[in-house]
């Protein structure tokens, strides 16, 4: 931050050495230097820029003014207030550069970015207006620079959060997650040579895990890790701009079963007797570089080696499978003939003749036959955003392998 204070003591300086007859070269400089992934780059960046540009105005005889904003001054109101401030002469020259996080939007129009000022994502500047803005002055040149993001996020995370009239958060799946097994778990929200989307209101991927969490205690009998981080996949691409930029979450999975784990869910058999590790079935990295693994692992673009027979009560559908079909029949960005096609596997979950309860966000509208949610999701997938399985209120045939019926929750766009 000492680098700053110079900086702005050099600005003083020179501007009160200004010869008032010279043509003026503004300079508007913007930057996140206390931001805490950005401050030292933003630092270096106006310093750098600071330095060229008072360079290239003395050699064209020009009156150097720079104008910083940076601190406090870091806002949308001191931008405001510096371009209405400024006064321009015919043969002046208007420089703006803006150095920190950027954004677009779908329904912005405009190719250039949206400049990241104000963190609650209300009345942001895009570039193209400040440019607008400055080109009103009439000055000789105007050079207008942004170095941003410029990553579509037509939406931010959700806040709102519904559940099903009558389910309760049950403890007992933390102490599957938590206390039945030992180990660890590593999670990462992208692959290798990835970006993480994230909005004004949060991180896609930590939204998508937590709420991952909040649906399996409200909704699951049991969950795994491997089930409850490949939901967190599909509940991620239930955001647009992640599933457009086909942001994909990886993680491993080393656990052993505990067995001196005690309480009412002990006997529940939540993970294999020896450690495996999982890539994401949405996102596996064939190029990562794994580390030395117990025997029997299961790493990153390789076969298994054989596990032990699962419990007949383990071969239950799994939810994060299931969720994943329905929300596949609901996804208005594949074809109506994909979608359609997908109804085939209906069969892995459900009996043919299965009951579904169908709740729109809490409150229960419809009972119908298996088919007909089918049809319903093919011509409703524009309105629905998220569709939840709720196993507590569900119920398998006497295999335990299929459901007869099943309540589903979905989730409409507002």
């Amino acid at each position: 931050m000492r680098s700053i204070v110079l900086f702005c003591i050099c600005l003083v300086s020179l501007t009160t050495l200004q010869a008032q007859t010279q043509p003026t070269f503004h300079v508007i400089m913007i930057g996140a230097t206390e931001d805490k992934t950005l401050a030292r780059a933003c630092q270096l960046d106006l310093l750098r820029f600071h330095e060229q540009f008072s360079k290239i105005a003395e050699s064209i005889g020009y009156a150097y003014k720079p104008d910083l904003l940076v601190k406090e001054n870091f806002s949308n109101a001191a931008i405001r207030k510096s371009i209405l401030g400024l006064t321009c002469g015919a043969e002046d020259i208007v420089v703006f550069y803006y150095t920190g996080h950027g954004f677009n939007l779908t329904k912005y129009a405009g190719n250039f970015p949206i400049m990241a000022i104000d963190t609650t994502g209300d009345g942001n500047f895009p570039l193209m207006l400040m440019h607008e803005e400055l080109m009103k002055k009439k000055p000789r040149f105007c050079l207008t620079i942004g170095d941003c993001c410029n990553k579509v996020i037509d939406e931010n995370v959700p806040q709102d959060r519904s559940m099903v009239k009558g389910t309760a958060c049950n403890p007992a799946i933390f102490r599957q997650l938590f206390l039945q097994q030992r180990g660890g778990v590593i999670v990462a929200s992208s692959k290798r040579g990835q970006v993480s989307g994230a909005a004004p209101g949060g991180s896609f991927y930590t939204w998508s895990l937590l709420q991952s969490i909040d649906y399996a205690c409200h909704y699951n009998e049991r969950v795994t890790w491997e089930q409850l981080l490949d939901d967190t996949q599909t509940r991620m691409w239930s955001i647009q701009a992640a599933r457009q930029a086909k942001q994909e979450s990886i993680f491993t999975v080393g656990l052993a079963s505990d067995s001196t784990a005690t309480g009412p869910d002990s006997q529940v058999a939540v993970a294999p007797a020896n450690p495996t590790a999982t890539p994401s079935s949405a996102s596996v990295d064939s190029n990562a570089v794994a580390p030395a693994q117990p025997a029997m692992v299961a790493t990153n673009g390789g076969p298994a080696a054989p596990q032990p027979a699962a419990p007949v009560s383990a071969q239950r559908p799994d939810f994060s499978d299931v969720n994943g079909f329905l929300n596949t029949l609901a996804d208005e960005s594949l074809t109506y003939a994909v979608r359609t096609s997908k109804q085939t596997q209906a069969g892995q979950y459900f009996v043919h003749n299965a009951r579904v309860k169908v709740y729109v966000n809490a409150t229960q509208v419809a009972l119908i036959p298996l088919d007909q949610l089918m049809s319903r999701y093919s011509t409703l997938a524009k309105s629905i955003r998220q569709v939840n399985i709720v196993e507590r209120l569900s119920k398998l045939d006497p295999s335990g392998r299929f459901y007869t019926e099943v309540a589903v929750q979905e989730i409409w766009n507002q």
